[in-house]
């Protein structure tokens, strides 16, 4: 017999909704938004229709809720960054790295699906615009933490946003073609881009 102790109501229903994003996060990175449907992600996280129902309305939902949980795993991680001890330009370089692997993890490929998806679905598309507006905040609120010596927070959020955005473009064409000559280059202009931004120097 099992010492362990139950788990509440609330515990249980948190576990049903995580296993239920990360099966939603791993059915669109697999199958795109099209063919993500019900069935498979019930199937991969072991959960029920009805029990999915219980805790999301409709797929749009879920959906919309994965792609939140996606954002919050990008921010998370790009603060983490911050508490590793380097040096400024250490930082920036690191940074940079960190954004082009970003670009081309699992996470990224599904929140590809859904905003391509987005630009036709009207209804989806209204379902993420706050995900992508609480994004683009907490990305502002992040250059706020960067070290250096700007006096513009917000000019290297900008800057911050269009590398990211960069990156995720060169990461839709990286399964096709990889010229690596322009990918070294184009590091290190973003290296660039990002310290002058940040008033780093060396």
């Amino acid at each position: 017999m099992s010492d362990a102790p139950r788990r509440t109501q609330r515990e249980r229903r948190e576990a049903t909704i995580a296993k239920l994003l990360e099966a939603t996060i791993e059915c669109l990175c697999e199958y795109g938004y099209r063919d993500t449907s019900i069935a498979r992600i019930c199937k991969a996280a072991g959960v029920s229709h009805g029990g999915l129902f219980r805790h999301f309305p409709s797929r749009t939902a879920l959906i919309a809720a994965a792609t939140d949980e996606i954002g919050r795993r990008h921010v998370a991680q790009f603060y983490a960054l911050l508490e590793a001890p380097t040096t400024e330009a250490g930082l920036v370089e690191t940074m940079v790295q960190s954004f082009r692997e970003a670009a081309r993890s699992p996470n990224t490929t599904a929140w590809r699906e859904v905003i391509v998806a987005a630009r036709t679905n009207e209804e989806l598309r209204e379902a993420v615009a706050p995900t992508l507006k609480n994004l683009e905040e907490a990305l502002m609120g992040f250059a706020i933490q960067m070290p250096g010596n700007t006096t513009d927070p917000r000019a290297v959020g900008t800057v911050v946003l269009s590398l990211l955005h960069m990156f995720d473009s060169e990461a839709n064409t990286s399964n096709i073609l990889i010229t690596e000559d322009v990918q070294e280059l184009r590091h290190q202009w973003a290296v660039q881009a990002l310290a002058s931004a940040m008033g780093v120097t060396g």
